[in-house]
């Protein structure tokens, strides 16, 4: 799948004698560019990275990757060299993609170079380059990089970083596959691909994004599950551990967990009391307490009196309970409100950072005011008007800086609200707690007033205490039953997701399909060789060239080729290479591209003529598959006339400068 054909590059700068400018067409397969050193080719060539936004591309130091002619000082010609002055300068690129979709994108070189002016079917619309985070150019709605993904029809996967963190696969860590510039990139395949982002492997994720192979998807899908898998193995030896303690708290006997992956029933957690040398369940101690408990109930009512005392208590413990209800209602109602107030700050972020954006476009250059509502309140988006009273009078509406130190106050007004009401949650489960606490008591003191009431016999005191231990010993044997229960969950909880994920890791190892990408890789290792055979690489060579499964790219009996071959060689090695890949995303859909190439003085390290002629030739051929390349060269005019006869190449020569004075805008120098 090839993402984009170049269509057009134009540049132009304004100074005070007037314009340079020059405009070059490109068409499918071959594309020469021809001048003389020093003349301009490279920066046609380098306009093009530029013009997408990629100049990082270009070398690690390439901010700037034009000469001072652009900048400062501009000459007419070679001989007279008379100088002009740079006022303003920008380059335009016509694009079209995959779908026959056409755009232009413009952009400053002196001037606003963090803007990109793109028009589709007549719509102008501002982008900006640069900046981070959820402003960044490649993840931002206003953000040019995000738009040229979604152009080529990209979706950027995310990968690590040596940090651990997750980040985007950025345009500039996959076109050094594409673009080989003229001063580092003939080193080796991928030479300028950048290192400043910190993702790790970036040279290998970037060329198993183009292939298709997404290897990188499937071991982060295998890092997650590792990891969820070691966090329920975590979770499942706390239970085991917690369960021990309660035991021991509770002088009870604990049927011990196994290990989480054992294949047996379903585990579970039991406590068992030791009654007459006999263990017995929690749910069999609670049944025979309440048993005796219910027999002691029978025999204090028929030896005790009753009492007038002991009513008004449950009343108390009566009017107790109201209360308790009464704070659940403003419980619920407080965190009611504080999700009214969540709701508001939400809308109030998003709002507040479309602001940040549109102020970060206007940082670079853009008018914004199209995009800026006055019309509405972004607080609860009612019509505005300047006056409460007489509304004919217009007054100025607030700038775009004054709308984000309102939206700021807004959040910083809700955000009170919220802290309010979440410390009035607080009081009232405050207030709850302290009612339960006096129930507790109001049953205490009950449980006193009845043991004061007792018959003076002994007989009912006795079992009166009795009976209020087997109530105390209840109490204690439903609160480790409630245990027992919470446990069990949690257990049932932990095993079933840890058996769910190590289904599904299982899964994904069995279903990994390695067939696909050994199949890409072979057929892009055929490319190479039947490439590196047209460029007259040596046969017994050819046969040991493989392509590595780790990095992807080409080595010699599983040696780097670069320590392997002379430098002519290698040079050829970058031609094969590269031109396969878009070979190879010409013919698969699922392989991708940039849809072009670019090679600045391909002919690099005297690489012979033939392997020269044979290079146009193959590149020429690019054509057929919809693909496009792209040479700058200073070879002599006529040698490279006579190296593309009978091929279908666009060869744009220059004698002179490649920028010229336009004769219509020439005027005199400034005084």
């Amino acid at each position: 799948m090839l993402g984009l054909r170049i269509r057009r590059i134009e540049i132009s700068a304004d100074t005070n004698g007037g314009r340079f400018s020059t405009s070059i067409p490109f068409e499918d397969g071959l594309n020469i560019i021809r001048a003389e050193n020093s003349s301009g080719k490279s920066t046609c060539i380098n306009s093009v990275a530029y013009g997408l936004g990629l100049e990082s591309i270009l070398g690690p130091s390439r901010k700037r990757p034009f000469p001072k002619s652009l900048y400062e000082v501009i000459y007419d010609n070679k001989t007279e060299e008379t100088p002009y002055f740079v006022r303003h300068s920008s380059v335009s690129i016509s694009i079209e993609n995959r779908n026959g979709k056409s755009a232009i994108l413009s952009r400053d070189i002196l001037g606003d170079d963090n803007k990109v002016t793109v028009v589709t079917d007549s719509q102008s619309s501002d982008y900006f380059l640069g900046s981070a985070g959820n402003v960044g150019s490649a993840v931002s709605e206003k953000g040019f990089h995000n738009w040229l993904a979604s152009f080529i029809g990209w979706y950027l996967p995310n990968v690590v970083t040596f940090e651990g963190k997750e980040t985007k696969l950025y345009l500039e860590c996959i076109f050094p596959l594409f673009f080989i510039e003229q001063k580092r990139g003939w080193s080796e395949i991928q030479a300028n691909s950048p290192t400043h982002y910190g993702i790790k492997n970036v040279k290998k994720a970037a060329a198993e994004f183009c292939l298709g192979i997404d290897s990188f998807e499937y071991e982060k899908k295998l890092a997650k599950l590792k990891l969820q898998l070691e966090a329920y193995e975590s979770d499942w030896d706390g239970i085991k551990s917690f369960s021990e303690s309660v035991a021991d708290f509770n002088e009870v006997k604990v049927s011990r967990l196994g290990s989480i992956d054992k294949k047996d029933l379903l585990p579970r957690i039991e406590f068992s009391y030791l009654e007459n040398d006999v263990f017995v369940s929690v749910y069999e101690q609670e049944k025979s307490l309440k048993r005796l408990i219910d027999k002691l109930a029978m025999d204090v009512a028929q030896k005790s009196p009753g009492d007038e005392v002991l009513n008004s208590k449950l009343a108390a413990i009566r009017v107790l309970r109201r209360q308790t209800e009464e704070c659940s209602i403003s419980i619920e109602v407080t965190m009611l409100s504080i999700s009214d107030a969540e709701s508001k700050l939400a809308t109030l972020r998003h709002d507040y950072d479309q602001y940040q954006q549109l102020k970060r476009l206007r940082s670079v250059g853009s008018d914004i005011s199209s995009d800026l509502d006055t019309e509405k309140c972004p607080i609860c988006e009612s019509d505005l008007y300047d006056t409460l009273g007489n509304t004919s009078t217009k007054r100025r509406p607030m700038s775009l800086d004054e709308n984000i130190a309102f939206l700021k106050n807004q959040l910083d007004f809700f955000t009170s609200i919220r802290d309010k009401s979440l410390r009035q949650l607080q009081d009232l489960k405050s207030e709850y707690k302290l009612v339960l606490s006096r129930m507790e008591v109001e049953r205490e003191s009950i449980e006193t007033l009845r043991s004061d009431l007792e018959d003076i016999n002994g007989e009912v005191k006795t079992i009166l205490r009795e009976k209020i231990q087997a109530e105390s010993l209840l109490k204690d044997v439903q609160k480790l039953k409630e245990t027992q229960d919470k446990l069990n969950e949690r257990v049932y909880s932990v095993h079933s997701s840890w058996t769910t994920a190590s289904g599904s890791l299982k899964q994904i190892k069995k279903g990994k399909s390695v067939s696909n990408r050994a199949l890409v890789i072979r057929k892009l290792e055929g490319l190479i060789k039947n490439n590196l055979e047209e460029f007259g690489f040596k046969t017994s060579a050819i046969n040991s060239v493989t392509v590595s499964q780790q990095t992807l790219r080409p080595e010699q009996e599983g040696y780097d080729i670069v320590a392997e071959t002379s430098a002519s060689d290698y040079i050829r090695i970058i031609w094969s290479y590269t031109l396969s890949l878009m070979e190879l995303a010409g013919t698969e859909d699922n392989v991708r591209h940039g849809g072009f190439v670019v090679f600045d003085e391909p002919r690099q390290h005297e690489a012979s003529k033939v392997s020269f002629t044979n290079l146009i030739t193959k590149a020429a051929q690019s054509s057929k598959y919809g693909g496009q390349v792209i040479f700058a060269t200073s070879l002599d005019e006529e040698e490279l006339r006579v190296s593309c006869k009978d091929k279908e190449v666009n060869l744009v020569c220059f004698d002179e400068y490649v920028l010229t004075l336009d004769p219509k805008t020439e005027q005199k120098e400034d005084a």
